[in-house]
C-alpha cells in the first residue's frame, strides 16, 4: 500500500471513529435516565469486553518491541490507565455535568485535544509543530461555530465551580488515556490495551457504584429493554468497534496528529440529531464542520505523509 493511500485510510478511520462515538449521545441519554453513572459505565465496559475478548482470542500475538518491563510494572501501568484514564471521563464527567450543565460540559470538553497534544509533548516527547498548533486552533474555531447553542447557555458562576472542575478532570483523564495508551502500544496490541484497561475500569466502576450509587450495579431488576439496548449499543459501537479503530490509528500516528480529529465529534453529534430528531443545522455550523475537517486532513494526511517520508529517508 502506498504512503498516500495509507494516510487517506487513516483519515477515513478517524472520521468513522468520531461518527461511531457520536452514537453515545442518544444512548447515554436513554440508559442514563434510569441507571446511575457508575453502574452504567460498569455494564457498558462489560458489554465492550464481551465483544473484544472473543476477538482477542482469534488475534495472533504480536509485539512491535520486546518487553523490557516486569510483570509488576505492567500491572501498575494498566491500573493507572484504567483508574486514571477511564473513571474520570466516565463517572466523574457524568457527576460534573449533573452538578454543572450539559452546555458547560460541551464547552469544557473542547480542552481534550489541547490536553492530548500537551501530554504527547510531555509524556512521549512529541514535537509541538506550528502546523499542529494552527490545526488545533482551526478545529477549535470550527467547533465553537458548531456549538453556538452551548455557548449561549454556558455559565461559569461560582456555584457551578465544583462541577466544572470535575468536567475538566474528566477531560484530562480522557487525554491521559489516549496518550498513555500510545506508549503501551509499543509492547501490546490494540486489543490488549483495551481489554486490560477495561477490566480495571469495570472493577473501579463496580467499587464506586457499590459505595455511592443509590442503586448499585448488581441491582438490575426492573430496567427496561430500551435501557439494555442502549448499554449494548454503547459497548459495541463507541467503546468497542470505535476504540479498536482509534487504537489502530493511534498506533500509526502521533497523539498530536490525531488530537484535532476529536473536534469532529460535536459535528457528527449534530448530524445525528438532524437525522433522528429532525433538528435544524445552520450554515455556520456546516462551516464549522468544514474547518474541523480541514484541520484533520492537514494533520493526518499532509503532516503524516511528511513524517513517514522523513522516517524513510533517515532509514528508521
Amino acid at each position: 500500500m502506498s504512503l498516500r493511500t495509507g494516510r487517506w485510510r487513516d483519515l477515513g478511520a478517524l472520521i468513522l471513529v468520531n461518527l461511531l462515538w457520536a452514537a453515545q449521545y442518544p444512548a447515554y441519554a436513554i440508559a442514563g435516565a434510569t441507571m446511575e453513572p457508575a453502574a452504567l459505565n460498569f455494564w457498558t465496559l462489560v458489554a465492550a469486553l464481551l465483544l473484544l475478548l472473543p476477538w482477542r482470542l482469534r488475534e495472533r500475538p504480536r509485539r512491535s518491541e520486546p518487553r523490557r518491563d516486569s510483570t509488576r510494572s505492567r500491572v501498575l501501568a494498566y491500573l493507572l490507565l484504567g483508574v486514571l484514564g477511564i473513571v474520570p471521563p466516565s463517572v466523574l464527567l457524568s457527576w460534573g455535568i449533573a452538578h454543572s450543565s450539559a452546555a458547560n460540559g460541551a464547552i469544557l470538553s473542547l480542552t481534550i485535544p489541547v490536553l492530548m497534544t500537551v501530554l504527547g509533548v510531555l509524556m512521549l516527547r512529541e514535537r509541538l509543530t506550528l502546523v499542529r498548533v494552527l490545526c488545533l486552533m482551526l478545529g477549535l474555531a470550527g467547533t465553537l461555530l458548531i456549538s453556538t447553542g452551548d455557548l449561549a447557555h454556558a455559565s461559569f458562576e461560582r456555584g457551578l465551580l465544583l462541577g466544572n472542575v470535575a468536567i475538566l478532570i474528566g477531560g484530562l483523564g480522557s487525554a491521559f488515556y489516549n496518550t498513555y495508551s500510545k506508549a503501551l502500544l509499543s509492547f501490546d496490541s490494540e486489543l490488549d490495551v483495551l481489554i486490560y484497561s477495561y477490566m480495571v475500569g469495570a472493577a473501579a466502576c463496580a467499587v464506586i457504584s457499590y459505595g455511592i450509587d443509590r442503586r448499585p450495579f448488581f441491582d438490575v431488576a426492573g430496567y427496561s429493554s430500551s435501557t439494555w439496548w442502549a448499554v449494548l449499543l454503547l459497548g459495541v459501537l463507541p467503546w468497542g468497534v470505535a476504540m479498536v479503530l482509534w487504537m489502530w490509528v493511534l498506533n500509526r500516528l502521533e497523539v498530536g496528529q490525531v488530537s484535532a480529529s476529536i473536534y469532529l465529534l460535536p459535528f457528527f453529534g449534530l448530524v445525528l440529531s438532524v437525522i433522528t430528531v429532525h433538528d435544524r443545522i445552520s450554515m455556520h455550523q456546516v462551516l464549522g464542520g468544514a474547518l474541523v475537517l480541514i484541520g484533520t486532513v492537514v494533520l493526518t494526511v499532509y503532516e503524516g505523509r511528511q513524517q513517514a517520508a522523513s522516517a524513510l529517508a533517515s532509514g528508521e
